[in-house]
C-alpha cells in the first residue's frame, strides 16, 4: 500500500497541538458544566475532537506506518469520534466565515451592545480592540475547522483504504 500523503502528515502533526488545547479547555469547561449540566454536551463534543485527534494520530503512525494491525475498537473509536467532530468543525468553520464576511458596522453594532451590558471595563477595551481581536480570532478557527474538516475527511478514506489492517 501507498504511504499517506504528506499533507495528511502535515495536517495530523498540527491537529496534535489543537487537541491539547481542546483537552485544556474541556477540562475547565467540565468544571463549569457539573454547576450546568445543559453545558455537559458541549463537554462530549469537545472530547470527541481529542479523542479522534489522539486515535487518528495512533492509526496513522502504528497502522498506516508500521503496517501493525490494529483493533476493529480503534476503527470504531476513529470512526465515531470522526463524525462528532466533523460537525464540531464544521460548526467552527462557519462561524469563522461568518464573522469575516459580515461587515465591520454590523459587528461593531454587536460590540457596543456586548460592551454596554459591562461594567468596569478598562478604556482600552473599545469596539475598536475588540473587533481587530474578533477577527485574529475568526481567522485562527477558520484554519482549525479547515484543518479539521480537511483531516478527518482523509481519515475517514484511510480507514476504508486500510481496512485489512483492523482484525
Amino acid at each position: 500500500m501507498q504511504q499517506p500523503s504528506k499533507l495528511y502528515l502535515v495536517l495530523s502533526y498540527i491537529l496534535i497541538p489543537i487537541a491539547l488545547f481542546f483537552g485544556f479547555m474541556d477540562s475547565i469547561l467540565l468544571i463549569s458544566a457539573l454547576a450546568n449540566p445543559s453545558a455537559m454536551i458541549l463537554v462530549f463534543a469537545m472530547a470527541c475532537i481529542v479523542i479522534y485527534s489522539f486515535t487518528s494520530f495512533k492509526f496513522l503512525k502504528l497502522g498506516i506506518e508500521r503496517e501493525q494491525t490494529q483493533t476493529t475498537k480503534l476503527k470504531d473509536w476513529i470512526k465515531v469520534n470522526a463524525y462528532v467532530s466533523l460537525l464540531m468543525f464544521c460548526l467552527i468553520f462557519l462561524n469563522a466565515v461568518s464573522i469575516l464576511l459580515s461587515s465591520d458596522v454590523i459587528l461593531i453594532k454587536f460590540i457596543d451592545e456586548f460592551l454596554a451590558q459591562q461594567s468596569g471595563l478598562p478604556p482600552e477595551m473599545n469596539s475598536q480592540f475588540i473587533l481587530k481581536t474578533l477577527h485574529v480570532a475568526a481567522y485562527f478557527l477558520f484554519v482549525i475547522g479547515a484543518v479539521g474538516i480537511l483531516h478527518i475527511r482523509i481519515t475517514l478514506r484511510l480507514v476504508k483504504e486500510y481496512d485489512y489492517l483492523f482484525e
